[in-house]
């Protein structure tokens, strides 16, 4: 995985309208690819890997436009909203993970 951005232009439509309106496959393609990301993170993170958060920002960025464009077209907006909450919680365990080993590198350089 590259982590490189993929805009909403590249659908196959030309109609200007149709390609701002993301499709079903298209919001579960970004999530699992943020999905990815997060779990390759943790992974670089746990071997000790400095990390470049901005891929992921990035399609965080545009994964929170997709659900923007989307949710109420969802034909199950409670299973979007779960998953989108599980998303978070991994965020914010990849910044505890990223945190603590920030401040672990810390602490060890003072020794």
């Amino acid at each position: 995985m590259d982590g490189g951005f993929r805009g909403m232009s590249d659908t196959e439509n030309n109609d200007p309208q149709m390609a701002e309106t993301p499709s079903g496959a298209s919001l579960e393609s970004d999530l699992a690819e943020v999905e990815t990301m997060i779990k390759n993170a943790r992974r670089a993170l746990a071997g000790g890997d400095l990390l470049d958060m901005t891929p992921l920002g990035e399609r965080v960025a545009s994964l929170c436009q997709n659900v923007r464009s989307m949710a109420l077209a969802a034909s199950d907006p409670d299973a979007l909203r779960k998953r989108l909450e599980n998303l978070v919680l991994d965020l914010n365990r990849l910044e505890d993970e990223i945190r603590a080993g920030a401040e672990q590198n810390g602490d060890a350089e003072k020794e």
